[in-house]
């Protein structure tokens, strides 16, 4: 992910940077096109990072996503160790929002982790990476596969295979 400022504005962005043959060869397709399309057809919504524009050259795909200068929840969490009880009572609250308003469209986020949760200039939450979703899931759907990070797999894909 690269930070990069728009010429005319000044504006900061978030560019991810994609190289086409190494998609290719992972068998990613699918997946960085779900994430395009999901960024771009799900109705905004605070808690979810909003993408700016979708282009690719010859070798490379490009995301430009807003700029989030609080970096990942991941580094605040290492650097506090613990968060306080109202932090943390507000950022699970905006993540429950944000998984809302995925669930209210049928798309199940499947790689939650502090990784993939980044801070804004004020302060709030953003999801990012929609890479391992899955649309037009209903709740009683039920998928079989097994995906995420093994740091944070629920139990349930440990126990059954089976999650919701």
């Amino acid at each position: 992910m690269l930070t990069v400022r728009q010429l005319h504005t000044g504006k900061l962005f978030a560019m991810k940077i994609m190289l086409k043959e190494l998609i290719k060869k992972r068998g990613k397709v699918s997946q960085v096109f779900l994430e395009r399309d999901l960024l771009l057809h799900v109705p905004q919504h605070p808690f979810i990072v909003r993408i700016e524009d979708a282009f690719q050259t010859e070798h490379y795909l490009h995301l430009v996503l807003e700029f989030c200068p609080g970096g990942e929840l991941f580094y605040h969490l290492t650097a506090e160790r613990r968060f306080e009880e109202e932090s943390a009572r507000i950022i699970i609250a905006e993540i429950i929002l944000a998984l809302e308003h995925l669930h209210s469209h049928k798309i199940i986020y499947r790689d939650l982790k502090p990784e993939n949760i980044l801070v804004d200039i004020d302060g709030h939450i953003k999801l990012t990476d929609f890479g391992l979703c899955r649309k037009n899931f209903g709740a009683q759907d039920l998928s079989e596969s097994l995906c995420g990070s093994p740091e944070y797999i629920c139990p349930e894909m440990l126990e059954t295979g089976v999650h919701s």
